[in-house]
């Protein structure tokens, strides 16, 4: 009797993980599953079918970690990953998503982009599933994407499942009916944002404790604020000031040239998002708002990609920490677009090393 399909591609992905690496098992069966349902996710969206909105169910298991299980992918990356060769650094999924003019155009553009990384994910997923015969070199017969060593395969398929999440909580965006109420998107706060952490850095208060100061803020300025979703919305993304905090770090790292090299505030913010419970406030919004949040990205080198990835999620959670007077679509579509900008900036740090 042959085993079940998660436990022969377990056994695969093992060759992807190092021989001394003590979670080794419990990370391959976690990653098999999680990647086998991610293919059977994009197999409909390669063929230009299906909703990519299923996919964001997959974020809670995209940060590898389980309870007498998987470290998190964090550990897994420092720790845990076997031979690997570079990988390329793709574009970011959301660089010039909002560039037309008109919500169905960008729209066009996003399913465009999903059914590109749909086919590239499961490309990925044929390449992984052939490590179990083969170490990489010669496995070239069924996928069209270039041969990588086991380890980087493991870490090109978790990359190319972010940039799924990314477009596919940002494509809810432009796919669920625009709420003509949604209001004024709030100014750019990049800065603000920073001068925040600066002045409670000098004053040794902590911005990531200021949960509390926030949410009285809201409540004041905030007509929208009252309504009982918005309190269930608040408690998920409460924890954004820390994951700004270490975004501010990953910007300066890479700002320097460096790699950033703590993950874990990123890699958990990912794996805690949960936008099925605060689904009422989920609306379409205006092609404005898309155009402001998602403009093109200049070229430039990686690393310098890397930092102005973060800082556009920056500016996104400024954006919520400075709100003044915004619709619960508002506070929704912003938490969205900090959540996709925070996966493709992994994506991104995963592919340059």
């Amino acid at each position: 009797m042959s085993d079940a399909p998660e436990r022969e591609l377990a056994r695969a992905l093992e060759r992807g993980l190092r021989e001394g690496f003590a979670e080794r098992g419990k990370t391959a069966l976690h990653l098999a599953e999680l990647f086998l349902d991610a293919v059977d996710e994009a197999l409909p969206l390669a063929r230009g079918r299906g909703d990519a909105a299923g996919l964001e169910l997959l974020a809670q298991r995209a940060d590898v970690y389980g309870w007498d299980g998987p470290p998190g992918w964090d550990e897994v990356l420092s720790r845990g990953i076997a031979e690997r060769a570079p990988i390329e650094a793709l574009p970011s999924p959301l660089s010039g998503l909002g560039e037309p003019a008109d919500r169905e155009d960008q729209w066009q553009i996003a399913a465009a982009r999903v059914r590109e990384e749909a086919l590239r994910l499961i490309d990925l997923g044929r390449e992984a599933a052939q490590l179990g015969a083969s170490s990489g070199s010669s496995a070239t017969e069924l996928t069209t994407h270039p041969t990588l060593p086991p380890g980087g395969i493991l870490v090109a398929a978790h990359a190319s499942l972010l940039r799924l999440l990314a477009l596919s909580s940002a494509s809810t965006l432009l796919t669920l009916p625009e709420d003509l109420q949604a209001g004024l998107l709030p100014p750019p706060a990049l800065d603000a944002i920073l001068a925040e952490m600066d002045a409670r850095l000098a004053s040794a208060s902590d911005f990531a404790g200021a949960q509390e100061e926030w949410l009285a803020r809201l409540l004041r300025d905030n007509p929208a604020a009252v309504d009982p979703a918005f309190r269930t919305f608040f408690a998920g993304v409460s924890q954004s000031l820390r994951l700004s905090l270490s975004l501010r770090e990953w910007r300066e790292e890479a700002r320097s040239g460096q790699l950033p090299t703590d993950l874990e505030a990123v890699v958990g913010a990912i794996g805690a998002w949960q936008p099925e419970r605060w689904q009422a406030m989920r609306h379409g919004v205006p092609a404005a708002w898309v155009r402001d949040l998602c403009p093109p990205d200049p070229p430039a080198p990686p690393l310098a990609r890397l930092q102005r990835e973060c800082e556009l999620a920056l500016d996104v959670a400024g954006r919520l920490w400075t709100a003044r007077n915004l619709s619960l679509t508002g506070f929704a579509a912003l938490a969205t677009l900090l959540f996709a900008r925070t996966c493709s900036a992994l994506a991104l740090r995963e592919e340059l090393g």
